[in-house]
């Protein structure tokens, strides 16, 4: 299943159009638009509408296959680097408030430029930014991020905005919104067809003899079902990418471990070693 959530209508409309997405009139908690594979929710602005409408459809809507959640918006910028309407890949995303950086793990394959963005809770003036350094912001990122980490994993949440305003956003027009995002709607299709994609390949591409080896490593340091779940999903990531995971794995089948806290540091280690 796809999740997309818009902050607006402005945002939703042109996809609603595009993808012939029917409102989902049984629901009176949301504005929900669907068809068969794809779901999208219009959460309102900000973080905490954004993390609430997020955990709605990570409930309501869970699928015995993988969900990928697509958060399509528009974001302000104190950077002459880009034109208004040009749509960006976010690969990084810190909350101002906490501090905090989120990392989608952005693997699909887009020539749309790639920046980072920061989510404040509150609208950013171009003046307010005391900094010579591109800044790009939105207020729902961190709020679909935080709760993505505990229902799926970073390569299934994509963070899709588009330049509205260069921070200055008393003057702007609904109609030429919805424009900038029927100019990229073919960039959003791309993308979806390929996460759907994904999906297929990562249910398709496991093998038996992976299995087995994290079965073996799982048991003897540990390992969480959740950290084996993660464990899993890098593996088939490492596949995708043509590199050996196997290799890997066999580094780690005679360590054991007499506490969580070993267990946890040699797991880190996996990871850094399946990048």
């Amino acid at each position: 299943m796809i999740f997309i959530i818009t902050a607006l209508m402005a945002e939703a409309a042109p996809i609603i159009e595009h993808f012939k997405l029917k409102k989902d009139i049984t629901n009176n908690t949301y504005q929900l638009y669907r068809n068969y594979d794809i779901v999208l929710i219009i959460s309102g602005v900000g973080k905490i509408k954004s993390a609430m409408a997020a955990t709605y459809l990570f409930s309501t809507y869970n699928s015995k296959e993988r969900n990928f959640l697509i958060n399509i918006g528009f974001c302000g910028t104190n950077s002459s680097k880009y034109r208004l309407g040009t749509p960006l890949l976010i690969h990084k995303i810190t909350d101002v408030d906490t501090n905090y950086d989120y990392y989608p793990d952005i693997f699909i394959d887009s020539t749309l430029p790639r920046e980072a963005l920061y989510c404040y809770s509150k609208p950013v003036k171009k003046e307010n930014i005391n900094t010579k350094e591109d800044i790009f912001c939105d207020m729902e990122s961190s709020g679909i991020m935080e709760v993505s980490k505990k229902f799926t994993y970073s390569h299934e949440v994509v963070i899709i905005k588009i330049i509205s305003d260069y921070l200055s956003i008393e003057n702007l027009n609904h109609e030429i919104l919805k424009n900038y995002i029927k100019d990229n709607i073919l960039y959003i299709e791309q993308i979806i067809k390929q996460l759907k994609s994904l999906n297929y390949s990562f249910n398709e591409l496991f093998m038996e003899e992976e299995e087995n080896f994290l079965d073996i490593i799982s048991d003897n340091l540990r390992f969480t079902t959740s950290m084996k779940q993660i464990l899993l999903k890098k593996i088939k990531k490492a596949k995708l990418e043509h590199k050996e995971p196997l290799k890997v794995l066999k580094l780690f089948t005679e360590i054991n471990v007499n506490s969580k806290i070993e267990g946890k540091k040699i797991f880190e280690q996996i990871i850094d070693k399946l990048k």
